[in-house]
């Protein structure tokens, strides 16, 4: 028997030529319900992309290691002895026939959905996958999204939930049983809906992750950067995440900071790994951690840098962030979300903008070179608090931002709890065949939002304030603060110099903006009217389109 790992994403930011990407797109087009909304934020995505393609930006080629999903479960297969094949899904469109040749080979197909994002992704790759012959289970972030709200579909035939490092031991028991015997681990369960088989991990039996196995990168490609993680859930329950409640966990819960340094150390020493980037959630937390950690690995004179996620208020204690660049810490990736107070109480951050202002000074002053994402169109967003966030970071300016548009994917995040819709006004669309399900609320509308976060990314470029993060993606781990002012300058020649271009989105976007705004109408027409909500900025009246200045 033999298990074939099926990782990576339908459409990635690596495509090798644009009409395989068009290829994909299409595939996952025709299998999308009602997504104009998702073809809305991938327009405005490509604007900045093509413009600073046109002006000569080819970026550094990087060469990414293999996933972490990867890794895991190649380690786990190692462990039980279960040989196996590595896959990853870019092929299956660019390298047909190798497909087929590893899925003759094969009996088992594990599929990561770790960068899948709804089932018009999902289900066209389980048909190309599927063989009579063979069988196939779908695991990762997504199968947590969707075990409570799918049935399963006629090619899958195990929807594993939960911890992978907990189900891989039963799955290898049922492959080798012939598939006929499936049993859950201790403290899960197994649900049948149809043809598809609901495998449940359980949790652990306590706060401490250092019982999971250390990923092996000795057993995919070198490479000198690779992927960690060491938390699982959140101790924060901010209105619009879901990753507390992923795994069908909602505790908190961390490896030890000497493990942390045990397993740094061994890939340093032994494999030559130079950056660590850590995928966990929140790596700042707990603070006492995250102290500990760094002085180990000074102590130890472990030679890494490394990449992490961090909370504006660990990061507003200058000796917190003294100390993590004295560790290795280079990059920081920061939750700001808004520069507004009110939005960011709508979204219970349990974070000021005056924390993040401190948060970004001190990286600054210390040379930790800071990632800031954003959020565009939450419930209480309006014009208004949109130019209050521009002004926080003209004032405050990170190196790199990331605009990320309000969705409502993920059903289970408390912002779509009956009494957050009640209080924000908050309608939303059931859809699991798109990535951006459709949305309004009191203060605006999904047919609206693309074009407030079309505005704001170009004021953004064109004033200089900070290096839009997808356009550097491939060259932000080695960028250098002297850099900034040429970077910035590249930028902003590139977003004003294209002026034909410009208005040739301007023309796509238009016809999108039509079609998108038909659809929202029509979706929500035979819906009642919301309650006025208390917290909406609704004196100034409902927004309509920002337009692309």
């Amino acid at each position: 028997m033999k298990v074939l790992i099926a990782t990576g994403g339908m459409i990635t930011g690596r495509e090798r030529s644009f009409l395989l990407a068009a290829r994909k797109w299409w595939e996952q087009w025709r299998g999308a319900e009602e997504a104009w909304l998702d073809l809305k934020v991938k327009l405005v995505m490509a604007e900045p992309l093509l413009t600073a393609r046109l002006q000569g930006l080819r970026g550094s080629k990087v060469i990414e290691p293999s996933s972490l999903t990867e890794v895991v479960l190649a380690t786990l297969l190692h462990q039980a002895r279960l040989p196996y094949e590595r896959m990853e899904l870019d092929e299956i469109f660019s390298a047909p026939d190798e497909v087929d040749r590893k899925l003759a080979e094969t009996d088992c197909v594990f599929l990561s959905s770790t960068y899948l994002h709804d089932l018009s992704e999902v289900e066209p790759l389980l048909r190309r996958l599927k063989r009579p012959h063979n069988q196939i289970v779908l695991g990762g972030a997504l199968a947590g999204i969707l075990h409570d709200r799918w049935e399963g579909a006629p090619e899958l035939d195990v929807l594993a939930v939960g911890y992978g490092e907990m189900l891989v031991e039963p799955l290898a028991a049922w492959i080798r049983s012939g598939f006929t015997a499936l049993e859950p681990p201790a403290g899960g369960r197994l649900v049948r809906k149809g043809s598809t088989a609901f495998l449940y991990s359980g949790v652990p039996r306590d706060l401490s992750l250092d019982f999971l196995p250390t990923p092996d990168w000795g057993l995919v490609p070198p490479s000198r950067m690779i992927y960690y993680e060491s938390v699982r859930g959140c101790p924060y329950r901010c209105n619009f995440c879901n990753y507390p409640y992923l795994f069908d966990d909602t505790k908190f819960r961390t490896k030890s900071a000497a493990r942390i340094a045990d397993d740094w150390q061994r890939y340093v020493d032994e494999l030559g790994v130079e950056t660590i980037t850590c995928l966990d959630s929140l790596f700042t937390m707990p603070r006492p951690r995250l102290r500990e950690l760094c002085r180990l690995l000074i102590e130890r004179s472990v030679k890494v840098k490394w990449i992490c996620y961090a909370r504006a208020d660990d990061l507003a204690d200058e000796e917190t962030v003294v100390l993590m660049k004295q560790a290795g810490a280079h990059q920081v990736q920061i939750g700001i979300e808004s520069g507004d107070d009110r939005l960011l109480a709508n979204m219970d951050k349990a974070c000021t903008v005056e924390a993040n202002a401190h948060a970004l000074k001190n990286c600054r002053k210390h040379g930790l070179t800071t990632i800031v994402s954003l959020i565009v169109g939450f419930p209480g967003e309006t014009v208004q608090t949109l130019d209050r966030t521009y002004r926080f970071l003209a004032e405050s300016p990170p190196d790199f931002y990331f605009l990320a548009t309000f969705s409502t994917r993920v059903a289970g995040v408390p912002l779509l709890q009956p009494e957050n819709r009640q209080r924000f006004g908050l309608r939303v669309m059931d859809n699991l065949r798109s990535m951006a399900p459709y949305w309004e609320h009191d203060t605006m509308s999904c047919a609206e939002v693309g074009n407030h976060v079309r505005a704001l990314d170009r004021r953004l470029m064109r004033n200089g304030i900070a290096l839009n993060a997808a356009l550097f993606y491939s060259s932000m781990l080695a960028f250098q603060p002297e850099q900034r002012e040429s970077l910035l300058d590249f930028q902003r020649q590139a977003v004003t110099g294209h002026p034909v271009l410009a208005k040739g989105f301007d023309l796509a976007n238009r016809w999108v903006d039509r079609r998108l705004d038909r659809a929202v109408r029509a979706h929500f027409a035979a819906a009642a009217p919301p309650s006025p909500s208390s917290s909406a900025e609704t004196a100034h009246g409902p927004l309509r389109s920002a337009g692309s200045r």
